[in-house]
């Protein structure tokens, strides 16, 4: 006889009695809902159907189904602290946009695949029909290299010597005295007499020079102190640009981040409109010894939120810690604008979106570094968290752990681009783990590699790339050693897209389905791919793997050579072998990358 749980079985009851109830009170705006949930995209997919069988498909189920799921979720009544934490800082309006955005799209079911069975062809070889990309790259990549060709202008028309000798604060002023009143103490405000300024502009430059670490938190600060007041709105001080005189200690500091996700806290409605607007040039100085603990609060960093017209170039941090709920990172929380040769060393920590340099990214990092440890709970990078925007010519040297979406130097990639970029040391978490980067969902990764040791507790886990969705991933390869139980790969954990031109060195385990190269190739194409046991490595050319053939190639000469100026294109002057991507021979045992040194 069967047996009947009244529990288990008055659960979809009260469901559909619920959404029976409250389906006239629906007002979920679809479109409204796709903005919000470009965050869920790398998990869930952009239509709401997972190519992982980690995540749940979601797409077209019912709406109020979704909505109840939603606030059980934020209420604690479904306890997921992933989902939890995605959703924490959604409204009711919020939440019934993601669910009317996810309930209308079409639902797939695909047959599961069967425990121990493999998809046609070899790790090295193809695994089925081509992909169909479901994302145009040409106006993000003309829109990264715009933003580029900005901040190169701005670095080409700045004043090559500044003198110290603008800093002219009085050092024996008394630290409890303040003139204006501003909360600033005249010992380091520039303007002790005037509630309407702190720094000035001596050169006439266009840049107001920062003198000392008080300054540099005035930006946020000045006027806020109880009693205190200035004439010099927050607006204005956001919006302007400012250089480093020197390199600056912040230790003592309880610093609150320059630019914030406004009122509602909330970046995900405000985006960078609060964010910090200006040119900020640190002039080659360091910061050391930042301290930030926010746990509750989202976009913490040095910058908390970077405008999309702003600019942190030129500026290093050393032995920062920083921590925050979402969107965290060393130099920018939340990043919608440029940070241009930048580092950072320490360590950052929260739940969601936490990377070492920059927590959330739709703007781009170029010449971006960072060496440290970085805690998350999912989005979880040594450079990025979660990203949609790109990251060029950047490395890292990490000690990263999470649970979900963890990578060596991009947690989430979706819609991003990685370019000429490379991490090192290791990475550990649960699901949708890689050295490089844990999910690629439209997206792109070339010229890159990782030297990264890769620990995973669970499904899709890479020594590039954990989970590889509608994405392509050219020109790569992974030397770390990689181990989890199910979809485990050298290069890729699970794929689902084009991976093309790579090698991978590193011994790989798993209870389940391994791969030398790819763990399990879900659909796509594994074109041009090496494993340690196929072939001695050190005895490939140029020639014989086509990927720098001994007649220089006239047609798709980004597959074939570094773009050394950064200009999205090839120009005439580098199509030539000394400029391939890949150098063979001499005394390196393997094919080298060679276009992440570009200057």
């Amino acid at each position: 006889m069967t047996k009947f749980s009244l529990t288990a079985g008055m659960v979809p009851i009260v469901l559909f009695m619920q959404m029976f109830a409250q389906a006239a009170l629906s007002a979920g705006d679809p479109v409204r809902g796709k903005q919000l949930a470009t965050q869920c995209f790398a998990c869930h997919g952009v239509d709401g159907n997972s190519l992982s069988p980690v995540n749940p498909k979601i797409g077209g189920q019912h709406e109020q189904y979704l909505l109840l799921a939603l606030k059980a979720y934020l209420d604690g009544a479904r306890p997921n602290s992933l989902m939890t934490g995605a959703v924490l800082d959604k409204s009711d309006q919020d939440l019934e946009d993601l669910a009317a955005y996810f309930a209308v799209q079409k639902a797939e079911i695909a047959p599961d695949r069967q425990a121990g069975e493999k998809k046609p062809g070899p790790p090295g070889g193809p695994g089925g029909p081509a992909m169909a990309l479901r994302f145009n790259y040409g106006e993000r990549d003309a829109e990264f290299s715009s933003m580029l060709a900005r901040v190169r202008d701005y670095e080409q028309h700045r004043q090559p010597d500044i003198s110290t000798g603008l800093c002219r604060i009085p050092e024996d002023a008394p630290l409890n005295r303040d003139r204006d009143n501003d909360g600033l103490a005249d010992r380091y405000d520039a303007a002790p007499t005037s509630a309407g300024e702190f720094v000035v502009d001596h050169n006439q430059d266009g840049y107001y020079e920062i003198c000392n670490i008080q300054q540099l938190a005035a930006i946020a600060t000045l006027g806020a102190a109880e009693g205190t007041s200035t004439t010099l709105s927050f607006e204005d001080r956001r919006n302007r640009s400012y250089q480093l005189m020197a390199d600056l200690d912040a230790a003592g500091i309880e610093f609150e981040p320059i630019g914030n996700c406004g009122p509602t806290g909330n970046c995900m409605r405000t985006m960078g409109r609060f964010g910090y607007a200006g040119v900020f040039d640190g002039r080659g100085h360091v910061i050391r010894n930042l301290s930030i603990s926010a746990p509750e609060r989202g976009g913490v960093g040095l910058f908390g939120v970077l405008g999309a017209s702003g600019i942190v170039m030129h500026l290093s941090l050393e032995n920062a810690h920083v921590a925050g709920r979402a969107g965290v990172g060393a130099i920018v929380g939340s990043n919608f604008g440029t940070l241009y040769y930048c580092s950072a060393t320490g360590e950052t920590s929260g739940i969601m979106a936490i990377g070492g340099l920059v927590g959330g990214s739709a703007g781009l990092v170029y010449r971006g570094y960072y060496s440290g440890r970085v805690n998350a709970r999912q989005a979880g990078g040594g450079l990025v968290g979660d990203m949609t925007g790109a990251v060029f010519s950047s490395a890292t040297s990490v000690e990263i752990s999470g649970v979900r979406g963890i990578g060596g130097l991009v947690g989430l990639n979706t819609f991003g681009s990685v370019l000429d970029s490379h991490a090192a040391g290791s990475v550990k978490g649960s699901n949708d783990i890689g050295g490089l980067v844990g999910v690629n969902t439209d997206a792109k990764v070339r010229n890159s590699f990782a030297a990264v040791r890769v620990l995973g507790e669970s499904t899709n886990i890479g020594g590039l790339v954990g989970f590889n969705s509608q994405s392509i991933v050219r020109n790569v390869y992974a030397t770390g050693d990689v181990s989890g139980a199910d979809a485990v790969g050298g290069l890729i954990g699970s794929n689902k897209g084009i991976v093309a031109n790579g090698y991978a060195t590193g011994d790989v385990s798993g209870a389940g389905e391994t791969g030398a190269v790819v763990g399990v190739i879900i659909e796509g194409d594994v074109i041009g791919t090496y494993g340690p046991e196929s072939t001695q490595l050190a005895n490939l050319t140029g020639e014989s793997t086509g990927w720098a053939p001994n007649e220089t190639p006239v047609s798709k000469p980004l597959q074939y050579f570094c773009d050394r100026n950064g200009n999205g294109f090839i120009d005439p002057v580098e199509r030539v072998r000394k400029n391939y991507i890949w150098s063979f021979g001499g005394s390196q045992k393997t094919p080298q990358i060679q276009c992440s040194d570009r200057g």
